[in-house]
């Protein structure tokens, strides 16, 4: 877009921003021009997405299948009470097209996955990624690299958080920031260690910044660097990243499959559950049936078991399914049902018990995949679904009833 392609409309709107010493209307063009893709639309998706809206970037896709919960409001600010319940991106849409209506917002109610990143990715000028697990942010960072594009980058945990922009074509990534990918569940998220809302505020306005000068090209992007903020003392500290030297590049997807797996969880496996499969099938067959499944692999039949908290269950469940939260289920797992009797949660011996058919679900699947191992090991027969409720709210909406 050239700058006399600015309406009088836009002139009036970003006269502000316009107005900057360095910024002007060329600037204000670029943005009007890009493509931002946002993963997310939570803590740090709502100032995000929030700054992306009013400073005017043309189109903003935005890739969640999560829905409102009470919860999410102290941080998540674009969401309100009227829209618990409701899909987030549903949320970020009606929010963002009321501050700016001139732009144009798309919506994918999916998650990130190996197997749509690259095709989400194409025709995007930036990602920013809002995202809150690490299978999410590796996959993010090594789609950008392939496609060729620059990837904001922040995490937040507890009072701290930090801010980067990973460019493949430029120097360091997110595998030189970061080598070893951690296990799912060796960090905890926002949901244990907790969060305040003002710090999803500072680190999400911080990556709206940056990619506005990634996309303009004033000032200097945090490229080859990390900015790292602590909230309770209010300092930033930049820390260089350098490119590893003899660092493959990331050029296939499936190269990396194993570290995109926040939602296959075979890393969780105990050495008992490797003993135990191995002992009991000459055919390789676990004698428990499968630790995971995926929404698509669910018998008919299964017995669904909502393993999150209260307030999670509060905004919606996989139909047919029953709630015994985690730390429940763990303390007692005869609370479990018995094949036959779906209205009663009792089994006469844990230890020695094969409920049939059972399928536990959490959020992404992190939480189920841990409580499966630990019930296995003592020999109750249940499964984890991959990808938890996420993963069943990205699926067709046909395979949801």
């Amino acid at each position: 877009m050239s700058t006399s392609r600015l309406s009088p409309a836009d002139r009036t709107r970003y006269a502000r921003q316009i107005r900057l010493s360095g910024f002007g209307e060329s600037a204000q063009a670029a943005l009007l021009d890009s493509h931002v893709l946002v993963i997310g639309a939570g803590g740090l998706g709502a100032p995000i997405l929030s700054y992306l809206a009013a400073v005017g970037i043309g189109t903003i896709t935005v890739v969640d299948p999560d829905i409102v919960e009470l919860s999410n409001l102290h941080r998540q600010v674009i969401h309100t009470e009227a829209a618990i319940g409701t899909r987030k991106i549903d949320s970020v849409q009606q929010r963002m097209n009321a501050i700016n209506s001139s732009i144009e917002v798309r919506t994918i109610p999916q998650l990130l996955t190996p197997d749509n990143a690259l095709e989400l990715f194409e025709g995007v000028d930036i990602v920013v990624d809002g995202s809150d697990n690490f299978a999410t942010r590796y996959l993010a960072n090594d789609a950008c690299e392939i496609v060729g594009i620059p990837l904001v980058w922040g995490t937040i945990l507890g009072f701290d958080g930090q801010v980067a922009v990973f460019d493949a074509e430029r120097g360091a990534t997110l595998r030189d920031l970061y080598p070893e990918v951690p296990a799912p569940g060796s960090v905890p998220d926002c949901s244990v260690a907790g969060v305040l809302g003002p710090l999803c505020g500072s680190i999400g306005s911080a990556m709206a910044m940056e990619a506005i000068k990634v996309l303009t090209g004033i000032g200097t992007p945090l490229c080859n660097s990390v900015a790292i903020h602590s909230s309770l003392d209010t300092s930033w500290e930049t820390v260089p990243v350098s490119p590893i030297p003899g660092r493959s590049p990331v050029t296939d997807l499936e190269q990396h499959r194993g570290d995109y797996a926040q939602h296959t969880f075979d890393s969780l496996k105990t050495d008992d559950d490797t003993a135990e499969r191995t002992a009991g099938s000459t055919t390789g067959e676990d004698p428990l049936g499968p630790a995971t499944v995926t929404w698509a692999d669910v018998e008919a039949d299964s017995m669904l078991v909502d393993i999150r908290d209260h307030d999670e269950v509060a905004s919606g469940m996989v139909p047919g399914a029953i709630h015994i939260p985690m730390d429940e289920l763990l303390a007692d797992p005869s609370l479990l049902p018995t094949p036959g009797t779906a209205d009663t949660f009792a089994i006469s011996d844990a230890g020695s018990a094969r409920p049939y058919g059972i399928a536990l679900y959490c959020r992404s699947g992190v939480r189920s995949a841990r409580t499966a191992a630990q019930l296995r090991s003592t020999g109750i027969a249940v499964t984890s679904v991959n990808g938890g409720y996420l993963a069943y709210l990205s699926q067709p909406a046909p395979q949801q009833s």
